[in-house]
């Protein structure tokens, strides 16, 4: 990663929040939540404060006006994307973000239980000689994908691609930062926009075509257990692309805006230390 990333000669983000507040993470358990069944060696953690309220709206401004509507598959996602080419903020991004992923996450390698789930035996397996693969964190991918959520839009349950641009290279992580804070609900019900984790069954239910399959999975995933993560500006949520289900769901009342990054990671040969 640089050492700073800049754009006009005028640096994005310092290394630190400006104002000094401290950044709070917390790993996500999923073995002392509902989904202790389903998840329980998987990663998923909360950075809360990793940006300010003036960073956030920054970021946001980077990305235009230029927002293109989303609507795929039956409503299976509604929202709009602006898509930016950013080099400079992915590298401003990753900076401040790597400090606050454990080490375990940044190197992936064979014989380690987290980096199986993170990259998948698969990608782990091969070999040189006596130099194994290891997979090791570069930062986030210069496409940054902004999405703004208005009520009744929402993402239904799924699993993020891992993303390969490049040979040798290919994203395990995926970051979404909330840039926005959903408003208080006078009723009491919430304004929705959470990013709910969701059992995998729930998710492939989803794949049946037929109306009346459709109309069964939805009464399903009502009655679910599930892991909620609201948004909260500055917040992100950095969570492992493979076998993990989620949901963006139904934002009610406002409006939601995020960014999220692909965290990709650069394959090498390592020999084992003795």
């Amino acid at each position: 990663m640089a050492s700073q990333a800049s754009q006009g000669g005028e640096s994005l983000l310092k290394l630190r929040r400006p104002d000094g507040l401290p950044v709070t993470t917390t790993r996500i358990d999923f073995s002392k939540s509902p989904l202790a069944d389903h998840y329980s060696p998987y990663f998923a953690m909360v950075i809360d404060n990793l940006l300010t309220p003036d960073e956030c709206a920054a970021l946001l401004t980077s990305a235009g006006s230029g927002w293109k509507t989303l609507n795929k598959g039956e409503s299976w996602r509604e929202c709009e994307q602006i898509l930016s080419i950013s080099p400079e903020w992915a590298n401003a991004l990753s900076q401040r973000l790597a400090q606050h992923l454990p080490e375990e996450a940044k190197s992936l390698r064979k014989g380690n239980m987290l980096s199986g789930h993170i990259a998948g035996l698969q990608n782990l397996k091969a070999s040189q000689g006596a130099s194994k693969t290891v997979w090791k964190l570069r930062g986030a991918d210069e496409r940054l994908s902004f999405l703004r959520y208005r009520p009744g839009n929402h993402f239904k349950p799924h699993c993020d691609a891992l993303y390969s641009p490049r040979g040798g290279e290919k994203s395990f992580l995926t970051c979404q930062i909330y840039l926005s804070d959903m408003p208080e609900d006078k009723d009491g019900d919430g304004s929705g926009g959470e990013t709910r984790f969701w059992p995998s069954h729930v998710g492939m239910g989803r794949k049946k075509k037929s109306e009346d399959r459709e109309d069964e999975t939805g009464q399903q995933a009502k009655e679910e257990s599930f892991l909620d993560v609201k948004p909260k500006m500055g917040r992100a949520l950095v969570f492992q692309q493979r076998m993990l289900w989620h949901s963006g769901q139904e934002v009610k009342h406002g409006e939601k805006f995020t960014v999220r990054l692909d965290l990709m990671y650069e394959h090498y040969f390592e020999k084992p230390s003795r």
